[in-house]
């Protein structure tokens, strides 16, 4: 009788370490995926520079559910020729940020398009994501015409006193 007790309660550790060191990882509840998406970029601009177009935008710092985001991956730059809404975008790069281990990770970010053509009318968007690779809906558009920049106006010369 004394073994089957023994049995019986060395059974019942096994069974309670089996169910308790499983759960030694993450100490939060499951998240939907809907909630881990990064939160739509809203201050996409874009500007003519010398050798080609300029856009910029702010780091998103939530995700989508208003909690704060610390896995940012990288955005993924979209551009459509043209200014016919309905003329589709065409991925034209995807850049990787590697700065979560920073101390003041970057707050704003810039892309140049120099493979641009003077007087063609673009259209940009910017998707970020995580590095689980979770997309956000696409940001803003905007759309500018390439042009031709850098030629600066000078003040009149002065003229000879005599």
């Amino acid at each position: 009788m004394n073994c089957t007790l023994y049995r019986i309660s060395l059974l019942s550790v096994v069974c309670c370490l089996s169910v308790v060191l499983p759960a030694c990882g993450r100490k939060t509840l499951p998240r939907p995926p809907e909630d881990v998406l990064p939160k739509t970029i809203d201050d996409l601009s874009a500007s003519n520079t010398a050798e080609g177009i300029q856009l910029t935008w702010s780091r998103p710092k939530l995700y989508a559910d208003g909690s704060q985001m610390r896995d940012l991956g990288g955005f993924v730059i979209e551009r459509a020729t043209g200014t016919d809404p309905l003329s589709p975008f065409q991925r034209l790069t995807v850049l990787e940020v590697n700065d979560r281990d920073r101390f003041r990770p970057l707050t704003r970010f810039r892309h140049d398009d120099n493979d641009t053509s003077v007087g063609m009318p673009y259209r940009y968007r910017v998707v970020s994501f995580t590095l689980d690779r979770y997309f956000s809906a696409p940001s803003n558009v905007v759309t500018v015409e390439r042009a031709i920049t850098g030629q600066e106006s000078h003040a009149p010369l002065p003229t000879p006193q005599r």
